[in-house]
């Protein structure tokens, strides 16, 4: 997988999609291992998110710039409550959903080819 599906991946499933073009050049920035890093730790995360107000979701751009997926990850809410009934299955379901994401992205050779113009 290229970086840029990398990054696509990453920004489909950010739940705050803001500031593209920023966060990508950030992605850009970052080395290998920090990619592989984010990508390790990221459904952690988005799972965490799930239950926060999209208010107190960083930016996607924030987010990598001040290397977040190095934070301590919060704890989950009380299993207990019957709004977070079922969240292994949920947790489940969010990886699956990365991982048909991810086979599915069509590589960069097949979007050249699909934008490529045919002459006259």
């Amino acid at each position: 997988m290229t970086n840029k599906e990398k990054f696509d991946k990453f920004w489909s499933l950010y739940p705050r999609k803001v500031a593209r073009i920023v966060a990508e050049r950030r992605w850009k920035k970052l080395s290998k291992k920090d990619i592989d890093e984010i990508l390790k730790i990221y459904p952690e995360h988005l799972l965490r998110w799930r239950y926060k107000d999209i208010q107190y979701v960083p930016h996607p751009a924030t987010w990598l710039n001040q290397r977040r997926w190095e934070d301590e990850l919060e704890p989950l809410p009380d299993k207990n409550l019957s709004v977070y009934k079922d969240i292994e299955k949920k947790t489940m379901d969010l990886k699956s959903r990365m991982k048909s994401a991810e086979t599915e992205a069509a590589s960069e050779e097949e979007i050249k080819e699909l934008l490529t113009i045919k002459k006259k």
